[in-house]
């Protein structure tokens, strides 16, 4: 998985456009969540963080809740371009859904399981085989909540710095996410 994910951040760098890229410029990280619960974003960060390692620490889930909070027409998730608004059900069925396949694999939520267990719910998700999970899709869910796990780590300058690439961006960012 970290090696599709070298791949998207280097098309990212080739296309010259990253939405957590962009977001730097436009704020700081927020403080507080408007959309997620706790929970909802401690999961989502943990989930995340199996898809693109440094994720959670990156704030992934700051970053999702916050656009989701958001105009639609402000939105710089990848969901904006593959889904009709609004959005949040989507983010906060799938992340039931990581719970609730945690649950019928292991008797645990999500954030308990261990590194092993995480990556066999998301492999469940990937491979179309998961136990309990059926909405919203969870593949669709893998491959949408992957794009914001990339675009947190590596569509941002320090990910840029991580991976050896110039960061050529036309306008440079004020503050890092």
């Amino acid at each position: 998985m970290v090696h599709a994910g070298v791949g998207t951040a280097v098309l990212g760098a080739a296309s010259g456009f990253s939405p957590a890229g962009l977001a730097l410029a436009d704020s700081p990280r927020p403080k507080r969540l408007r959309v997620f619960s706790i929970a909802q974003a401690k999961t989502y960060a943990a989930w995340c963080d199996v898809l693109a390692i440094g994720a959670a620490k990156a704030g992934v889930a700051f970053f999702v809740d916050k656009y989701l909070a958001e105009p639609y027409a402000e939105s710089l998730l990848l969901i904006r371009y593959l889904q009709n608004p609004p959005y949040n059900g989507f983010y906060t069925g799938g992340i039931a859904g990581v719970d609730q396949e945690s649950r019928a694999r292991f008797a645990k939520p999500f954030v308990a399981l261990d590194k092993k267990q995480k990556t066999a719910v998301v492999d469940a998700a990937v491979t179309s085989s998961t136990e309990a999970w059926t909405e919203p899709n969870p593949n669709f869910f893998y491959f949408v909540s992957r794009s914001d796990a990339v675009d947190v780590v590596y569509g941002t300058m320090a990910g840029f710095r991580d991976l050896r690439i110039p960061y050529m961006a036309h306008i440079q960012p004020k503050r890092p996410w």
